[in-house]
């Protein structure tokens, strides 16, 4: 049996990066099916009953990565499957954060929105009560002008809306929303987002969580221009989300993101097609845009049976929007299977992949067995492939023994991808996944791991964990959410960490007792992860490739090439798009020291990368034009 790693953790420092090779999972475990309940739910409550309280366990005061805990919660199921926008970073260096907030077991009647604000120097004190006055949950929160605004359902009589005019102080105004006839209490599992100038135009889509229109449920979409004063439109469902295409769409299997005045909707389920509703003019108009079409059209509970196990997402997915408008999007890889009519379902818990997709791929071509498509071998060959659990012992297997391995509603071993996309074309994607070398004896915990590309998803750089802290040691690490923009060269993270893997309010049952989580914040500057992977190792001793001066460059900039043989060199250099930009033609070059020389002046100002080829091999650098 493996013991935890405990030296390993406790000597480490900053944030480490790991190998790009994806390491073997054993085939027994790749086998390994497990039966689950399908549960709809919308608002789970554990059992009424008296448990045990367990204290949080002690936490140093010595934080990796300006990290810092900004609530505590018992309640501990953020989500049925994806999380909503629960973080807004401002130009100012403020931040916004908010989660669902309970302290009270059993039945937790105060749970509601806890929120803390970061004014530029310090967050705010722990919230020790929730913002609205009635019992609520499934909390949003984004920028509306000078102020901010938020959403979460209350689970009895629709969703409530808050707001104030300043952000990070003041209080609250709250109102009341209630969906249509036949619906008016029903409303659940909010998705909101801001947009337009000044963030003035809010979105909401939200689950009917009964049957309506001729689904059960259906999703609605409403947009009010001055804070939910007016609406218009209001609860409707957006041609290609009806009856006509789907029986349902469930709760929390959709997420938001916008830029500008674009705005886009992201859904994906097990059982049903990913697919992306964008509008470029504030959602006056939208568009239905098809990532992966699902083998099993009006999936059906009681009718359906899948003829072979079907790979698909795990029941986690996120999107963000570039400075162009394009959509980013990416998922945790699932294993499933529906043998038998009724409420339950076969998974494969060791099942791992994060997905990685934008528009300029197109629709995923359909494998010659559709239930292959989502493999993480074909998605691999596809160049969708970014994410995996790590071998971090290098021995090219992945060496897990037998504690066991605790799944939530989203059911990969790398699963909860969050995702951001920064002005420079940056992408940030950060997801959890079970680390081998960290385990209690009783179960295997989950770690965070980041991966970024600086080329809107053309190039991916190393692996880095973000939960090396020694205070991490014997926490679960789970449900990131990343902020959609980044100012002031950051990307920012919530999550949530619990001493003990899994969740105490599941369903359909509690997997441990209720113990205190802490949500963390944390700034990840963009220079300790970002990065294009260097080639420079795999260069033989024949070659070296200098980096060009000067750096940044106005006029020219020169690289030095040092070749032991004569052999033929070229150079391309590409923009943040992949975009090939400026190339210099094959030339040979003798033995010896040369220059290539780009003209930096017909450039405009940016971060560009060129890539040296020299005989049969190649390295990639960066390059900024002022």
């Amino acid at each position: 049996m493996k013991k935890l790693l405990l030296f390993a953790l406790l000597m480490t420092v900053g944030l480490i990066g790991y190998s790009q090779f994806k390491p073997i999972i054993p085939i027994e475990l790749r086998n390994l099916s497990v039966v689950r309940e399908r549960n709809s739910a919308s608002d789970p409550v554990p059992p009424m009953e008296n448990v045990k309280f367990l204290s949080a366990p002690y936490k140093s005061a010595e934080m990796l990565l300006n990290e810092t805990v900004i609530a505590e919660t018992v309640y501990d199921y953020p989500t049925n499957t994806m999380l909503g926008n629960r973080i807004w970073a401002w130009d100012d260096g403020s931040v916004s954060a908010v989660c669902t907030w309970g302290m009270l077991d059993p039945g937790f009647p105060d749970r509601g929105t806890g929120y803390n604000y970061f004014n530029g120097t310090s967050w705010g004190q722990l919230p020790n009560q929730r913002i609205e006055n009635v019992r609520c949950g499934w909390p949003n929160i984004a920028a509306w002008g000078a102020g901010e605004i938020g959403v979460s359902h209350n689970g009895v009589t629709g969703l409530e809306i808050i707001k104030r005019a300043v952000k990070g102080t003041g209080a609250w105004t709250q109102t009341n929303y209630q969906g249509p006839p036949p619906i008016e209490n029903s409303p659940v599992g909010p998705r909101m987002i801001t947009s337009g100038e000044n963030n003035q135009v809010m979105h909401i889509f939200y689950c009917s969580n009964v049957a309506y229109e001729g689904m059960a449920p259906a999703l609605l979409y409403s947009r009010t221009m001055d804070g939910g004063e007016t609406w218009n439109p209001r609860d409707v469902i957006l041609d290609g989300m009806g009856a006509d295409y789907y029986n349902d769409i469930g709760i929390d299997s959709y997420v938001l993101a916008s830029r500008g005045n674009t705005v886009a909707l992201l859904c994906a389920d097990m059982f049903a097609d990913m697919f992306i509703m964008k509008s470029v003019d504030n959602g006056d108009t939208w568009e239905k845009i098809m990532v992966w079409e699902h083998p099993y059209p009006f999936f059906d509970w009681d009718a359906t049976i899948t003829t072979d196990t079907l790979y698909t997402v795990d029941n986690s997915a996120d999107i963000a929007i570039d400075l162009n408008g394009m959509c980013h999007v990416t998922w945790g890889v699932g294993r499933v299977a529906h043998f038998a009519v009724g409420g339950t379902y076969n998974f494969w818990p060791y099942t791992d992949g994060i997905g990685y997709w934008n528009e300029s791929m197109g629709q995923i071509p359909e494998a010659d067995n559709p239930h292959r498509t989502m493999q993480p071998e074909n998605l691999d060959a596809l160049g969708m492939l970014i994410g995996w659990m790590q071998d971090i012992n290098n021995n090219g297997t992945i060496d897990i023994f037998d504690y066991s391995i605790l799944t939530y509603h989203q059911l990969g071993l790398s699963t909860q991808p969050a995702i951001s996309v920064d002005d420079n074309g940056v992408i940030a994607v950060v997801y959890t996944s079970v680390n081998e070398d960290a385990n209690n004896t009783i179960n295997y915990y989950k770690r965070l791991w980041a991966r970024t590309s600086p080329d809107l998803g053309t190039t991916w750089g190393e692996f880095h964990n973000l939960n090396q802290n020694i205070i991490h040691v014997f926490d679960e690490c789970v449900f990131p959410v990343l902020a959609k923009n980044s100012p002031n060269n950051q990307f920012h993270l919530i999550y949530q960490a619990d001493q003990w893997p899994g969740t105490y309010v599941f369903l359909p049952d509690p997997q441990h007792d209720p113990v205190l989580n802490q949500v963390y914040h944390v700034a990840i500057d963009k220079s300790e992860i970002v990065g294009v992977k260097s080639d420079e190792n795999s260069l033989s001793s024949d070659v070296k490739v200098s980096q060009n001066t000067p750096n940044p460059a106005n006029s020219v900039t020169g690289i030095i090439i040092e070749i032991r043989n004569e052999m033929p060199v070229s150079l391309r250099l590409y923009n943040l798009t992949g975009q090939c930009v400026y190339e210099i033609p094959v030339q040979n070059m003798k033995a010896g020291a040369n220059r290539l020389v780009i003209d930096a002046s017909v450039l405009t100002s940016g971060v560009y990368f060129y890539t040296v080829f020299a005989g049969t091999q190649s390295v990639t650098k960066k390059m900024i034009v002022e």
